[in-house]
């Protein structure tokens, strides 16, 4: 049976012939790669022009192994080569799992089930435990690996048909989140590294670059929505979530060499435009939440208010902090 049509049973997506890496994420390495070639339409372009004259390396290195995570997504100041950690991809579509099931079961069936008063929209403990469960085993792959249990865990190799939205759906999320990531080191590698290699900068430039960086990589990525906006929300959604991911490694958000997370979080969606109901807001306060349960801090979510608003009461109380 095609996986496309499947409504049923166990869909596995491992193929040893194509797929490599010891890691279930391995399934969507050709997804990343084939995106980010096509972050809009004359991104390819755009990447011929950077191989040929900014030195950009033509090959992504992705480091494999079972290990923590050794080191966050950068790119050599040496080659020009954007190097990414196999357990940190990992890391990634847990988060991007977590945080999306976790809104959808906890905060968007709920809402839309009241306002028509009565349960359409079916809510899962299971799904809710499972996602806080994956939640946990993503982020102690910061400090410690263990093998990712793909019988009874949540991931994009192995999983059932019944259920496949709720790992399809991330997978589009950590497929854009990827985007942004890469997006944001290809600006360095054009704008940033040639100044690094000559010493022509302050220390406080480098927060200049990472603004510069995130900025640019937004606005590459708002290139790649489609006239029609099928992919808006995923985009939307997937930038959003690449951002959270930076939340959970330090109970501050406070930056050395690069911005506050907080802070960028709020350029992010301020630059994307969104409207007062998109689901990113939604989106943002579940992941600060988590991030707040996991550092035992104060911030609360106000559901007397609108998502927007609260997000806006919540970033306040964060910046008060590192005030």
């Amino acid at each position: 049976m095609n996986w496309v049509f499947q409504t049923t049973g166990i869909i596995n997506h491992y193929n040893d012939k194509t797929h490599i890496g010891t890691q279930p994420i391995r399934v969507l390495h050709h997804v990343n790669v084939y995106w980010f070639q096509n972050l809009h339409p004359d991104f390819i372009d755009e990447l011929t022009t950077a191989f040929d004259k900014h030195g950009l390396a033509k090959t992504l290195d992705i480091k494999f192994g079972e290990h923590p995570i050794q080191f966050g997504p950068h790119i050599t100041v040496v080659d020009k080569t954007i190097t990414l950690d196999e357990t940190f991809l990992s890391y990634l579509w847990c988060i991007c799992h977590s945080v999306y099931t976790l809104y959808i079961q906890t905060i968007d069936y709920p809402r839309l089930n009241a306002k028509l008063g009565h349960e359409r929209y079916k809510i899962s403990d299971k799904l809710i435990a499972n996602a806080k469960a994956l939640f946990n085993y993503g982020k102690s792959l910061i400090v410690d690996f263990t093998k990712w249990d793909i019988d009874n865990m949540p991931n994009p190799e192995k999983y059932l048909a019944e259920e496949r939205d709720f790992i399809e759906q991330p997978n589009i999320f950590y497929t854009q989140a990827v985007n942004f990531i890469l997006a944001h080191e290809y600006t360095h590698a054009i704008k940033h590294i040639d100044e690094i290699r000559k010493g022509a900068y302050e220390k406080s430039s480098f927060i200049t670059y990472e603004k510069e960086a995130d900025s640019e990589a937004v606005e590459l990525m708002k290139k790649g929505i489609f006239p029609n906006q099928i992919n808006l929300l995923g985009i939307h959604i997937g930038i959003t979530i690449g951002i959270l991911s930076m939340l959970y490694f330090n109970s501050s958000t406070k930056g050395v060499k690069h911005p506050n997370v907080e802070d960028r979080i709020v350029d992010a969606l301020k630059q994307l435009d969104l409207e007062d109901d998109s689901p990113c807001w939604g989106i943002a306060l579940i992941g600060i939440e988590l991030w707040a349960e996991q550092f035992g801090l104060t911030y609360k979510w106000d559901k007397t208010l609108t998502d927007k608003q609260a997000f806006d009461k919540v970033i306040a109380e964060i910046k008060s902090t590192n005030a």
